[in-house]
């Protein structure tokens, strides 16, 4: 038995949004007015590198991701 997937929806998404890396750090990059996920956002910033790689496992990537993100005020 074989399993096959609609490549579709990858090719539709923008060439701009990250694609590698966690999944919390995209999903909180990619909310716009949502208020709980820029707290969450907020509250990650104000943690320091290394607590986050060590603790919540985000790679260098992902932390300036998550930093650039909220420098570009998105």
């Amino acid at each position: 038995m074989s399993i096959q997937f609609s490549r579709q929806a990858i090719a539709a998404l923008p060439a701009s949004l990250p694609m590698r890396g966690s999944g919390l750090v995209r999903r909180l990059v990619r909310a716009y007015n949502d208020p709980g996920k820029e707290r969450i956002r907020m509250w990650l910033i104000e943690i320091d590198d290394t607590q986050l790689r060590s603790r919540l496992g985000l790679s260098l990537e992902d932390i300036a991701i998550l930093r650039a993100s909220t420098a570009a005020g998105l």
